[in-house]
């Protein structure tokens, strides 16, 4: 593993936006196959997820959780020295999502701003990436954003392909704020294993393979035996070279991948599932931003003045996982945001009568 510690920093504030619409799972009864959906829901835990429509994007649902976190005074646009995006579905091909992010948000020029290519891992890779760029640069606050929308899927594909992962993601984002402080700090464990990358793959749709079906090819084998393996391994071997155990935690958050994984994690490590927040029967697997979203789901509606130490974990596309423990205050966990913004770039969806791609409209 990467072991890496940040003294001096701290996670500030954590926001989370979902989209307003539910989807109940009951519903795809008749889609395709209604025994499958019942042993879905069973070995899951999944019950409802949300979806955005083809008029949102992750890049939306990021922002409004980032305007969260910001209208609460956490932080002014020019005290961002960092911006990190981590989607697998970004608004664009180039240039990244952080790039509107930044505009959108009104934050200077002295900023470092890019997106990552990441998943399921992205809280835990995207708080480590801010918080070494904070221990050695100028920068005193950084953003971390983390989100997809594979739950909306992709509009004008030719074919869209039914897949063990259909009724699995729901849209979300997350937002997280580091910054420099005198005191405190937190560490992290870091891992990744591209040799098992078919595991969890989109292959199409990108530079490779342009055309192809919409579907999120999976193993579902391999990575539950990689998750029930390597995650309880990595949570051991932190807490060792921490000097920690499950008694100094209040909370093991894991990423919300399914309820037969939390729950083999978990007894591993010898931690009871009341102490593992869910969130997944209600929102779904949402990808890199349901181990911030469970934490905003527990804490988020509470005013509580009280810190809280937190034993997290992310893992799957990649393959790669990771650990971060950290302590936070409830008062700085934020409540859910349904997101509600939208971009007007100025771009056109629409075609003329010749089947050609109307031009752009000037951006307002």
């Amino acid at each position: 593993m990467i072991f890496s510690n940040y003294d001096g920093i701290k996670i500030a504030s954590i926001a989370a936006a979902v989209p307003q619409t539910v989807i109940d799972v009951m519903s795809e009864l008749d889609n395709p196959d209604p025994k499958y959906v019942k042993n879905f829901m069973k070995n899951t835990g999944i019950k409802e997820k949300r979806k955005c429509d083809f008029d949102q994007t992750a890049g939306d649902f990021s922002y409004s959780a980032a305007k969260r976190i910001m209208d609460a005074g956490y932080f002014s646009p020019d005290e961002i020295g960092v911006l990190i995006n981590l989607t697998q579905t970004p608004d664009y091909r180039t240039p990244s999502t952080a790039m509107t992010l930044q505009k959108r948000l009104g934050l200077s020029m002295d900023c470092l701003v890019f997106d990552v290519n990441l998943g399921c891992s992205g809280f835990v890779y995207g708080v480590s990436l801010a918080a070494s760029i904070l221990n050695t640069s100028s920068a005193k606050k950084a953003l971390v954003t983390v989100g997809d929308t594979l739950a909306r899927g992709r509009r004008f594909m030719k074919k869209v392909m039914y897949s063990n992962t259909s009724l699995l993601f729901g849209d979300a984002s997350a937002a997280i704020l580091l910054e420099k402080s005198g005191n405190g700090g937190f560490s992290s464990a870091l891992m990744s294993d591209g040799s098992r990358h078919k595991a969890l793959s989109i292959p199409y749709g990108a530079w490779r393979h342009p055309e192809g079906p919409q579907s999120v090819p999976g193993d579902d084998i391999a990575v539950f035996n990689f998750t029930i393996s390597e995650v309880p391994k990595l949570l051991e071997a932190y807490m060792e070279k921490t000097g920690t155990g499950i008694n100094d935690y209040d909370d093991l958050v894991l990423h919300q991948a399914n309820m037969m994984i939390l729950k083999n994690v978990a007894k591993r490590i010898g931690m009871p599932m009341d102490k593992v927040p869910i969130c997944l029967d209600r929102y779904g697997n949402t990808s890199g931003c349901s181990v911030p979203l469970a934490i905003v789901d527990k804490y988020g509606e509470s005013a509580e003045d009280r810190e809280v130490n937190l034993l997290t974990s992310s893992f799957g596309v990649g393959l790669s996982w990771g650990v971060v423990g950290f302590r936070i205050n409830i008062k700085d966990v934020l409540p859910i945001t349904i997101g509600k913004d939208t971009y007007e770039d100025g771009y056109s969806d629409d075609y003329d009568d010749d089947g050609n791609l109307k031009a752009p409209a000037e951006e307002a």
